[in-house]
């Protein structure tokens, strides 16, 4: 009797440790909270300081938080090497349970997220610069300077 229980618990034991998930990132340097300091405007060669707002791009695994301007914002994203694309925003409003109508939601307007030197619903960026301590973004418009906080 007591070999049947152990079997039988061996055999859970592993069962629930096969049904184990674990997702990793491989976002390198990229993971992590990012303090946006500074927007420049490549147009015009103007410049807008930032570093006194608590404005923040938080990435983890496939999903991107941005904090602190005038609205919090979701976007999903993906990179390789040398570039980064944002896409899928979504308002940052909490979960569906807690507000009643519905939680988070599709954003159409692009204009919501400029604060964070966001121009269009999907954004591509280059990586000028990506290291333990700073970044730095190229759209098409705008450069963006973050110090990792």
């Amino acid at each position: 009797m007591g070999k049947i229980i152990r079997l039988l618990v061996m055999v859970m034991a592993s069962t629930c440790l096969m049904s184990c998930d674990l997702e990793t990132s491989d976002n390198g340097k990229l993971d992590g909270f990012w303090h946006l300091e500074r927007i420049d405007t490549l147009a015009t060669g103007g410049s807008l300081d930032v570093s006194g707002e608590k404005m923040f791009w938080s990435f983890q695994v496939r999903l991107l938080q941005l904090q602190g301007g005038s609205a919090s914002f979701y976007f999903r994203f993906k990179q390789d090497a040398d570039s980064l694309t944002l896409f899928s925003p979504y308002t940052s409003e909490g979960h569906e349970e807690t507000l009643g109508d519905g939680g988070n939601k599709p954003v159409t307007d692009p204009s919501l997220f400029r604060d964070y030197g966001i121009d269009d619903l999907e954004t591509h960026y280059k990586k000028e610069a990506l290291d333990g301590s700073r970044m730095i973004l190229r759209s098409r418009r705008l450069r963006l300077l973050f110090r990792r906080f």
